[in-house]
């Protein structure tokens, strides 16, 4: 293959990869924007998914284009036009996914925080006209109220247990405004004393230190995410999510 060629597909390479790139960073930038708060983006699902588009769009696309481009090559506008589409379907099928999978809510239920995937919970069964939101939002939160009755809780636990039914944060009839809750919350806070104890002071909890100065102003409570478990960060005042640390709350760091 003479250096004229490969110059030639190298450029073809380039182009696609500019392209790809552009139209893969603006769309990431809009599903975060709209779907990821930047709060839960290291305990979502978004890396996961995204690691597909990018493996396909800014990877195998352009490696097919540099394969197959030709100068004069008959079938040329119709190889490019199937890379084309199979980026195209990849990118739609990403983008499907995450709406699918972004969070949708994130619910309070006995001391812990939990994210709700869009495509996890029925919101017609809301009890609460303001928990009916759109599914096209992101990160509004809940207050999980479990029923009174033992026997009821019981029914439910079996359900998830036996039959795979969802689980309470998945049902939309168990939400109550989290507003009406607050005290309720926050009085279970974990000891920040411990979570930031020298035996489990993890880069994550340190560096929310050196950006957060007095660790004493906010509540920290267990997240569990899609991918992970970490923690979510409180403003005592206001009971509202100020960030999520990237940690598991239980792990001992090893020394």
């Amino acid at each position: 293959m003479s250096k004229e060629i490969l110059k030639t597909k190298f450029k073809a390479f380039s182009i696609h990869l500019m392209l790809s790139f552009f139209l893969v960073t603006l769309l990431l930038s809009a599903v975060i924007y709209f779907w990821f708060p930047l709060e839960y983006l290291g305990i979502s699902s978004f890396k996961g998914v995204t690691l597909l588009i990018v493996g396909i769009d800014l990877i195998i696309g352009p490696i097919l284009t540099f394969i197959v481009y030709a100068p004069g090559k008959k079938s040329l506008k119709f190889d490019l036009s199937t890379i084309a589409v199979f980026q195209i379907i990849a990118i739609t099928y990403g983008t499907f996914a995450l709406y699918q999978t972004h969070p949708l809510f994130v619910t309070y239920k006995q001391g812990m925080f939990n994210l709700v995937h869009a495509n996890e919970i029925d919101l017609d069964k809301a009890k609460f006209d303001q928990l009916k939101v759109s599914k096209f939002s992101a990160g509004n939160l809940a207050f999980t109220q479990l029923p009174k009755d033992p026997k009821e809780q019981a029914d439910i636990m079996m359900g998830v247990d036996m039959k795979g039914e969802p689980d309470i944060d998945q049902r939309a009839e168990f939400y109550e405004p989290y507003e009406n809750h607050l005290d309720t919350i926050l009085k279970n806070s974990l000891d920040s004393a411990e979570l930031f104890s020298e035996k489990m002071l993890d880069r994550p909890r340190k560096k929310f230190m050196e950006k957060f100065k007095d660790k004493d102003e906010y509540a920290y409570f267990p997240v569990k995410g899609s991918s992970a478990v970490g923690i979510i960060v409180l403003d005592k005042k206001t009971a509202q999510v100020v960030t999520t640390i990237n940690s598991n709350p239980w792990k001992l760091t090893k020394k």
